[in-house]
């Protein structure tokens, strides 16, 4: 019997969990994060989806292969958020897909998916987005959620972006729409400095590419890009 292993990231999104209640990971890929939190005894139960039946086998490959009880999951084909669209949650978990993807995802259900039944879907909801975290912050944040927790975790040599959102009422959402969270800037996580170094080289390198790729706003492009490249040196001095 093995047992699961987790990465930095994954171990990241696991202790943003919260204890004790159902979770959910939607796009669960090989199921190694729920596996590993039910071995744990963290939460009491897991429903596991994804799209294709590809990931899904594999995914129970890997419960029977860990020992975990299968009384203690379930495993569900379907798209977005239909499959655990009962609610009761405590965690609902959308990690390493596009930022746009996982807005889709919510924009599919439409945000009145959060309040079926005058209850949220789930307390909270982690996102790690592969890509568009900004754009992804910024939906979030601006619809009826807060931000609760926001980490940076290192996988492969890349730096990651983990954060944590739970339903409000519009009057209690805080928007977080700048080149950095202000929250991640609030934490000084230890990897921030060089994220933003990261995101520095970026801005750069999309200016350069932009201004010898012959468009027709090229100039324009390239502009907008070294003006974002200096707020972040801005926000990098002040670190």
């Amino acid at each position: 019997m093995t047992k699961p292993v987790l990465s930095e990231r994954m171990q990241t999104i696991e202790d943003m969990v919260l204890p004790g209640l159902p979770i959910a990971d939607i796009g669960t890929d090989h199921g190694i994060i729920p596996a590993d939190i039910l071995l744990k005894g963290i939460c009491p139960f897991a429903v596991l989806t994804d799209i294709n039946p590809g990931p899904l086998e594999k995914c129970r490959e890997n419960l029977r292969s860990f020992g975990v009880d299968p009384s203690l999951y379930s495993v569900v084909q379907g798209d977005g958020f239909d499959p655990v669209s009962d609610g009761g949650l405590g965690t609902v978990i959308t990690a390493g897909m596009g930022g746009e993807l996982i807005m889709e995802i919510f924009e599919m259900t439409g945000m009145s998916v959060t309040r079926q039944k005058g209850e949220p879907l789930a307390k909270r909801f982690i996102v790690q987005p592969r890509t568009h975290a900004d754009e992804l912050r910024a939906y979030l944040t601006e619809s009826e959620f807060r931000l609760c927790d926001y980490k940076l975790a290192k996988e492969r040599g890349r730096i990651c972006e983990v954060f944590a959102v739970e339903p409000c009422s519009a009057g209690q959402a805080k928007p977080d729409c700048g080149l950095v969270s202000a929250f991640l800037l609030e934490r000084n996580d230890p990897l921030i400095t060089e994220f933003v170094d990261g995101k520095i080289r970026k801005a750069y390198r999309i200016a350069e590419n932009a201004s010898v790729s012959g468009r027709k706003d090229a100039k324009d492009a390239a502009e907008l890009w070294r003006a974002v490249a200096s707020q972040l040196e801005e926000i990098r001095s002040n670190l």
